[in-house]
């Protein structure tokens, strides 16, 4: 950008916003965080209801790292701000036939949790599937998610052509398809996209690296609610009332 950029102004005090603003003030940018409800959190906001705290929107985190790299570009860790604490299972799929499953993280165990759920055809299916995701991920994550663009011609790069041959620009549910007959089970690793406000039937095949960071990656629960990651010092230092935890399915 021309001109100066030693004050910058961060509109949304957001969990991305409070991010840019911490990286922006570890390059030694002078911020202003500009937010228009009373404090921070975005959707990552609280409720109370009836003597019990209620998160708003997130209420799990994956990918913790990313959270830790805001935090430590001013010197500080996420983990000693916020008690974290590792679900297994990440959480349970349950059907309208009955049905559930438990959505394991490590790999062994929902291998197992397949093959009792679906049978062994299933369970060497999802043993492909999850390489593919770590696959896909791999190729999404250097190169386009976590970089930033300044031309769209820097999309122009082997990984380009790498998500390509993974299928990564094919439909979402046709390539979990490839690997599942399960109907139940294509839904697991499908739905995902859904966060991004995208039907599985129209989502990119690409979108699947969602599902890597719900079902491979690992999911964490921070005490106190996601609220506890933007929630001022003194908040996070109280005894919380007690919370309702559960991401909505």
């Amino acid at each position: 950008m021309p001109g100066r950029t030693d004050h910058v102004v961060v509109v949304g005090a957001g969990l991305s916003g409070l991010a840019c603003a911490l990286h922006l003030l570890g390059a030694g940018r002078r911020v202003t965080l500009v937010e228009r409800d009373a404090g921070p959190g975005g959707r990552a906001g609280r409720v109370r209801r009836g003597g019990y705290e209620m998160d708003t929107g997130p209420t799990v985190l994956t990918m913790p790292h990313l959270a830790d790299e805001a935090f430590a570009a001013v010197g500080d860790s996420l983990h000693r701000r916020v008690e974290l604490t590792a679900l297994h299972p990440a959480y349970r799929a349950g059907f309208a036939d009955g049905s559930s499953l438990d959505v394991h993280t490590d790999g062994q165990t929902m291998e197992a949790e397949v093959r009792r759920f679906a049978g062994p055809a299933e369970a060497a299916g999802y043993r492909e599937l999850r390489r593919w995701l770590e696959r896909l991920y791999r190729a999404q994550m250097r190169r386009f998610i976590d970089t930033n663009f300044d031309s769209p011609f820097q999309l122009l790069h082997p990984d380009l052509a790498r998500l390509a041959a993974l299928g990564g620009f094919g439909r979402l549910d046709g390539r979990i398809g490839r690997f599942l007959s399960d109907d139940r089970l294509r839904r697991v690793f499908s739905f995902q996209s859904l966060y991004a406000g995208v039907a599985p039937a129209r989502a990119l095949a690409a979108y699947a690296v969602i599902a890597y960071m719900d079902t491979v990656a690992g999911v964490w629960f921070p005490k106190g609610g996601m609220h506890a990651l933007p929630a001022p010092w003194p908040t996070r230092r109280r005894t919380p009332a007690p919370t309702c935890a559960g991401r909505p399915r």
